[in-house]
């Protein structure tokens, strides 16, 4: 399951006003139920951004195979990665799982941007090391480049990520307490639950723009 990019704990945290945390309906009642705000927010600001579940918090121990077309030039466009851990190429078009040859980063190829890490960005492009390596460009074959790397922005969500995710989920648990059936939030005979509506819950027009500096970069 991904990851969300904030917790009810911290949620709970930024409230000025109650300390729900004492209150004897807390584990049975108001934590269940930022839970399912905070879970809902997180996926919504995933598709919000055309990105896959998590992609903001990636687990980083998974690292995974992804296929690319070669381009044929001397950079190779990519997903987002937040780390590299092996390229391969199919150097003679075969898909195989013995038709690609290990390339070497620093020496075949570089990543790109250059201070990804350092700034909390993901890495976007592979790019031939035209002065040190011995290849001319990414072979233009189907498939025939395989990264291994663990796909997402970066290891923790952007501050702006996680401020989104708590400011809507938020939100919806005030719109809960008061019974808005039209915002998708009900309060029965004690107990309060997030219910699906008519109308599928959604990001806030304000919560959007406070992601549209990062759904910029992320539109390349």
């Amino acid at each position: 399951m991904p990851n969300d990019y904030t917790s009810s704990t911290d949620v709970f945290a930024d409230i000025p006003e109650g300390n729900y945390a004492s209150s004897t309906d807390f584990t049975t009642v108001y934590k269940p139920a930022m839970d399912n705000f905070v879970t809902v927010a997180s996926r919504l600001i995933d598709a919000e951004m055309g990105r896959w579940g998590g992609f903001f918090y990636p687990t980083t121990d998974a690292s995974t195979d992804f296929y690319y077309d070669g381009s044929g030039l001397e950079e190779q466009e990519i997903d987002e990665f937040v780390s590299i851990s092996a390229v391969a190429v199919a150097e003679q078009g075969g898909v195989s799982s013995t038709c690609y040859t290990a390339w070497t980063e620093n020496t075949d190829y570089l990543v790109w941007p250059y201070n990804a890490t350092a700034k909390g960005r993901p890495l976007t492009k592979l790019v031939i090391d035209v002065i040190d390596g011995s290849k001319a460009a990414w072979y233009r074959y189907q498939r025939a480049v395989k990264v291994t790397g663990v796909p997402g922005y970066s290891a923790t969500p952007p501050d702006i990520i996680v401020q989104a995710c708590k400011l809507q989920a938020v939100r919806w648990f005030f719109k809960a307490k008061q019974g808005y059936q039209e915002q998708g939030a009900s309060v029965e005979f004690g107990s309060m639950r997030f219910t699906a509506s008519s109308t599928a819950p959604k990001l806030d027009p304000d919560i959007k723009a406070l992601l549209w500096p990062i759904k910029l970069e992320l539109e390349r």
